[in-house]
């Protein structure tokens, strides 16, 4: 038991929370707030003077439902770790059966042997942006498959009238609605000072526009400045990866894609506006192709530049200089 810190795991679920303290058997208690408030005196109890530290995986608005509701609760802290981690975690530990309370168990394992780090939640600006960009991206996706059956639509030759009068319809809302969306996404980050001080500044970067760079915001949110550049580009899923062993295992490095593949996903056509007009990403990509790198290698190293750059200007408060040599 550490002589700071009492920790406590918790394994999440939409309607309950099993809980595990100590060498105490897993407890579950309702995930509300009567549930919540039972759960953090039960822990308060067990820890007497020392620092209650909760420890949970990421699974979403039920992890962070509980997660501020503890924080509210009083003088403590709580973790919020990569799901891949628990799991990886148990595997070394040999577990067989997975369970609910055997989660809870595991969680407070890797919590007491790995000390995470407390979480925060972020500011209300960035958590409205999130919510806002999101629900634009899925009615956007939404709308393209629409705009696709709409397509299809002319090429049946007998197609009933009512089809094509609801597609369009839902065409047409779908239009409105994304657009409601983005209005206020642009309304948020001109309401915001800080938010309007950040898009500013990313949109000096050539081959950045709005679109770009609050999304980049609100996907990267505080990783992009609390971060270092190496524990971001995992974070985006942009780091390497290699195989190599002696000698029976020279495998090509690849790209690792185990992080936020929004991030990837957002990146990528950003990076191929400014291999043209980006001066600095223009000189990555053509020093990569000039070492006989695949083009797709190349333009994921830029990705990974034009990160490492938006991350730089975040941090620095200062826009797009492209005479500054060491800017990433």
């Amino acid at each position: 038991m550490s002589k700071e810190r009492f920790y406590v795991g918790i394994d999440v679920g939409c309607s309950e929370v099993w809980v595990v303290a100590g060498k105490s058997k897993a407890r579950k208690f309702s995930h509300n707030d009567q549930g919540v408030k039972q759960l953090y005196r039960w822990a308060k109890e067990k820890s007497g003077e020392l620092l209650l530290h909760f420890c949970m995986e990421a699974t979403g608005v039920y992890s962070q439902s509980v997660a501020v509701r503890l924080l509210g609760r009083g003088r403590c802290e709580v973790s919020i770790v990569n799901p891949a981690q628990i799991a990886a975690f148990a595997k070394a530990q040999m577990r067989r059966s997975k369970t609910d309370q055997i989660d809870a168990q595991v969680i407070w394992d890797y919590a007491q042997s790995q000390q995470p780090h407390p979480w925060q939640p972020e500011r209300q600006a960035i958590q409205h942006l999130a919510a806002l960009v999101t629900q634009a991206d899925a009615l956007q996706k939404t709308l393209r498959s629409w705009q696709n059956r709409c397509h299809a639509h002319q090429y049946h030759s007998d197609l009933p009238r009512t089809v094509q009068q609801t597609t369009a319809k839902v065409e047409q809302m779908l239009r409105r609605q994304l657009e409601k969306v983005q209005q206020e996404i642009h309304r948020l980050c001109q309401a915001d000072e800080e938010l309007k001080r950040d898009v500013g500044l990313l949109c000096t970067i050539p081959g950045v526009a709005e679109l770009t760079a609050t999304r980049l915001l609100a996907y990267g949110k505080s990783a992009l400045t609390e971060r270092s550049p190496k524990e971001l580009t995992a974070h985006a899923g942009l780091a390497p990866r290699h195989r190599q062993s002696g000698t029976s295992l020279n495998g090509k490095s690849r790209l690792c894609k185990q992080g936020d593949a929004r991030l990837r996903f957002l990146l990528y056509m950003p990076t191929i506006v400014a291999v043209t007009f980006n001066p600095i990403i223009r000189y990555h990509y053509l020093r990569h192709l000039a070492n006989h790198k695949p083009k797709m290698v190349a333009i994921m190293a830029c990705m990974k530049k034009l990160l490492l750059m938006a991350q730089a200007i975040l941090i620095s408060q200062k826009p797009f200089n492209p005479n500054l040599k060491p800017l990433t």
